[in-house]
C-alpha cells in the first residue's frame, strides 16, 4: 500500500477538523473527496503534506511514518499537493514558471547542495531539465503559450499551470485542492483529460472538488466527509446515492 491514513485527527482548540480518520491508497489510484464547505477536506490534505501536523494518528508512506516530517521533505519524497490558488510568477513566462519549480527535484539529485541557478534550462545548461519541462508543458496542454507571461493566462490557465509546476516535483502522489473551481466546460474538459493522463503516466491522484460530476466520473473511489469524520467510502456512483450521504451533502434534489 502506498499510503496508509490511521486514525488521524487534527484539532484546532476545542474544534476537531477532522476525527479518527483512516483510509489507504494504492499506486495509480484516484481518489475522489467530497463534502460540504468546513468538512475538514482541504485539512486533510494540508495533514498529509505536512503544512499541519496531527493531533493524533499516523500516516505511513511506503512503509514510514511521516509524522513530524516537513513539508518540504514530505514533497522531496514524492507526495506533493497544489493549492486552490496557485502561487505564480506573474511577470516571468509560463517556461520560467515550470523551471522556478523544479529546484526541488534539483536538490533532490544533487543531494541538497546548493542550486546554482533555478532557470538553466532556457539556454541548454541543463538538457534533461529542459526535456522534462516540454514534458510536463505539453502534458499539461500549456505548449502553446510557453513563452506567455504568467499573469497573462486565463484562470483555467493559471490553474494548469500550477499543476505543471507541481510535476516538475516528480510526484508519486499528486494532492490537488479544488482544480476545477472557477472553470468552465471546455476546461473542464481539459482538465478531465489531463488527470486521466497524469494517472497513464504513474501519478497517483488524491481530489478534492464541489463538481460532484466531474470528481464523479474522474475518480475510481470516493470518501465523503462531514464534520472531519469519514460518513462513506467506495465506488462514487454508489456513494453519492447512499442516504448519509445525500443528507450531508447534495441534498434532496440531487436524490
Amino acid at each position: 500500500m502506498l499510503l496508509e491514513i490511521r486514525n488521524l485527527t487534527k484539532r484546532f482548540g476545542g474544534l476537531t477538523a477532522v476525527s479518527d480518520l483512516s483510509f489507504t491508497l494504492a499506486e495509480g489510484d484516484i481518489l475522489g473527496i467530497f463534502g460540504p464547505n468546513g468538512s475538514g477536506k482541504t485539512t486533510l490534505l494540508n495533514l498529509i503534506s505536512g503544512v499541519y501536523q496531527p493531533t493524533s494518528g499516523r500516516l505511513v508512506w511506503a512503509g514510514e511514518d511521516l509524522i513530524g516530517r516537513r513539508p518540504h521533505e514530505i514533497a522531496a519524497g514524492g507526495i506533493v499537493k497544489t493549492f486552490q490558488n496557485p502561487q505564480l510568477f506573474g511577470e516571468l513566462t509560463v517556461f520560467e514558471n515550470v523551471a522556478v519549480a523544479g529546484h526541488l527535484r534539483l536538490k533532490r539529485r544533487a543531494g541538497w547542495r546548493r542550486v546554482a541557478t533555478l532557470l538553466p534550462a532556457r539556454h541548454g545548461s541543463d538538457d534533461d531539465l529542459h526535456e522534462r519541462i516540454e514534458r510536463v508543458l505539453a502534458l499539461c496542454r500549456l505548449g502553446s503559450v510557453r513563452d506567455q507571461p504568467a499573469k497573462s493566462l486565463s484562470y483555467g490557465g493559471e490553474k494548469m499551470l500550477g499543476v505543471a509546476m507541481a510535476l516538475m516535483c516528480e510526484p508519486r502522489v499528486l494532492l490537488l485542492d479544488e482544480p476545477g473551481s472557477g472553470l468552465g466546460q471546455d476546461e473542464i474538459r481539459n482538465l478531465d483529460e489531463v488527470l486521466r493522463d497524469l494517472r497513464t503516466h504513474g501519478t497517483t491522484l488524491v481530489v478534492i472538488d464541489h463538481r460532484v460530476g466531474f470528481l464523479g466520473r474522474l475518480a475510481d473511489r470516493a470518501i465523503v466527509i462531514h464534520h472531519g469524520a469519514k460518513i462513506a467510502e467506495g465506488p462514487p456512483g454508489d456513494v453519492l446515492r447512499e442516504r448519509s450521504v445525500v443528507d450531508a451533502y447534495l441534498g434532496p434534489g440531487h436524490a
